[in-house]
């Protein structure tokens, strides 16, 4: 669709560049707009392909783009700041954060809508770079404990509870929790995690699916928490989404460096990778990630999977960070 094409020459403005992907993701191809009036599978097809355009344009020529974005990453906001476990004594006041695990900017949209129908007002509205690499135990290390855990056994945790926070880990749209008033709120939902990540996730119509699930998910979420908490929706990594024609054609030997995966770290007996082009290198960790949208093709059920995460693409590193307030 022309009318989403990017402006390459924005990617040639150093200073620049990633705010002008940021506000052609959000104000061009995700839109509120584009949601309403086309068909949701258009909307994911149409706005993928405008997506996987503009990685191509940038893994062939513009590559500092890539390390401008992970740069984004160590400067992002951060839940650990949010919530105050960083933060010195006194306890900070009681503020709530709802993680939708695996949410993208390209549902956005969804959530912007539930704000108007629920009664919140957006303060603000943000794209932000994830943790790097793009995997929720790593967002769970780097953003919100300093361990690598999964996001189920938070709860109950020693060093949340010195801070006055409270985890809860609903597995289930429709999950209900009892939210304390007195309390800093960390709330994570496994949706839309659980149905990108199911066996059944090869098909356009699973976005629909989780569109389905939306409302359900916020009143058990963000509309269950006491008034008066300051509240920030954001997500630990995006989904690309890798249907016909959606990804790149460009030959190269990345993925098979990383074993057909989007992510490896490497162990210390491992010869680790040089510099390339077609991945992001995290030298200290000793991981690489896959960049844009070249298909791994890992053997078993996962091959045939559409929606795919641990790489490092513009889908899958920026997220929204979206704080709100009750309107009274």
């Amino acid at each position: 669709m022309p009318e989403l094409d990017y402006n390459i020459t924005r990617l040639f403005d150093a200073g620049e560049r990633l705010p002008a992907i940021k506000s052609w993701l959000t104000e061009t191809v995700w839109t509120e707009g584009r949601y309403r009036s086309i068909p949701h599978e258009e909307y994911l097809r149409t706005g993928e392909a405008a997506v996987c355009d503009l990685e191509e344009m940038i893994s062939t020529g513009v590559l500092k783009v890539w390390d401008e974005l992970a740069a984004a990453s160590s400067t992002a906001p951060a839940l650990k700041s949010w919530l105050g476990l960083d933060a010195p004594l006194p306890l900070a006041s009681p503020r709530a954060a709802v993680v939708f695990d695996g949410l993208s900017l390209r549902e956005m949209p969804l959530l912007l809508s539930q704000v108007k129908a629920t009664g919140f007002r957006v303060k603000s509205a943000q794209v932000i770079a994830t943790s790097l690499p793009t995997e929720t135990l790593s967002f769970v290390e780097q953003r919100v404990l300093g361990q690598p855990l999964a996001p189920s056994r938070l709860r109950g945790r020693k060093e949340l509870a010195e801070r006055n926070v409270e985890a809860f880990y609903l597995e289930k749209p429709n999950t209900r929790e009892s939210y304390p008033a007195n309390r800093s709120l960390l709330v994570w939902s496994s949706y839309p995690e659980r149905l990108f990540f199911n066996d059944e996730a090869r098909n356009e119509a699973l976005f629909s699916t989780f569109h389905e699930f939306i409302p359900t998910i916020w009143k058990c979420t963000v509309q269950a928490i006491p008034s008066g908490l300051p509240i920030v929706v954001t997500s630990d990594h995006g989904y690309i989404f890798l249907g016909a024609d959606l990804e790149s054609v460009r030959s190269s030997d990345a993925a098979a460096l990383l074993g057909q995966a989007r992510v490896k770290e490497f162990s210390d007996g491992e010869m680790f990778l040089e510099e390339h082009p077609d991945l992001q290198i995290l030298s200290r960790e000793r991981i690489a990630m896959l960049r844009g949208r070249l298909r791994a093709r890992p053997s078993g059920p996962s091959s045939r999977k559409l929606y795919q995460h641990g790489g490092f693409s513009l889908m899958e590193v920026l997220v929204p960070w979206i704080e709100l307030e009750k309107i009274s």
